[in-house]
């Protein structure tokens, strides 16, 4: 019985050197687990966290390269909060003329394209001053009296990055903030520093601030959601 006893003593420990020396888990060997296939639940959750976080980073890189692109554009093409800008999708109603009415986006030169008067800049005009400005395009020598009436159906987009779980560029919506932001970008990641987050506006592209959860967010911002260290 003693015999028995020693030899199961020396067994165990053995498993727990073992064990020690090639990562298992202590309380797998205690248990005498089988690791020819007990683990492969395991090792199928680390490899998609390893494929989330692939993804992550991925989708970071590019938001990081788009947003760039859009804060570039945005130097040459300063549009203010309210006002129409590059990549906006406007509906344009000119009443009693359907082949001039229609849906069109805003082109990188902050121009549109009409039919019958052509390319009309509207870079950095509000939706009433579009309106006024293809009216009296239509009067001068088209319409009489025209009636025009501007929707924008969709502004450019904004972009999160940095601690969110899913970075990348979302729709704006009017009234928007910050915290609806982050919401659409997956929710804050368990590293994120709240609170606070750091903006980068279409209109002023080189300029830094720091915003809080409740204020507005605008067509072409850039936001990042910073890391904290403790």
């Amino acid at each position: 019985m003693r015999m028995n006893l020693l030899k199961t003593l020396r067994t165990g420990g053995a498993l727990l050197v073992l064990a020690l020396v090639f990562g298992m888990p202590q309380g797998a060997v205690a248990q005498g687990r089988d690791f020819s296939g007990g683990l492969t639940g395991a090792g199928t959750a680390v490899r998609a966290q390893s494929e989330r976080s692939s993804d992550w980073v991925d989708r970071q890189a590019e938001t990081e390269a788009e947003a760039a692109r859009a804060l570039a554009s945005g130097k040459r093409a300063i549009v203010a909060p309210g006002q129409v800008g590059p990549g906006d999708k406007i509906k344009l109603t000119v009443f009693g003329e359907e082949n001039l009415s229609g849906e069109f986006e805003v082109d990188n030169t902050g121009s549109l394209a009409l039919p019958l008067v052509g390319e009309i800049k509207v870079r950095g005009l509000t939706p009433r001053d579009v309106e006024r400005k293809i009216a009296h395009v239509l009067e001068d020598g088209y319409l009489k009296n025209p009636r025009v009436n501007i929707e924008v159906l969709n502004f450019r987009p904004f972009f999160i990055l940095g601690e969110v779980n899913k970075p990348g560029s979302y729709p704006y919506a009017n009234e928007m903030t910050v915290i609806n932001a982050v919401a659409l970008g997956g929710g804050y990641t368990t590293r994120a520093k709240t609170g606070k987050i750091i903006v980068r506006r279409a209109a002023t592209p080189d300029k830094e601030e720091w915003i809080s959860e409740d204020a507005l967010v605008y067509p072409g911002d850039v936001l990042r959601v910073d890391e904290r260290f403790f």
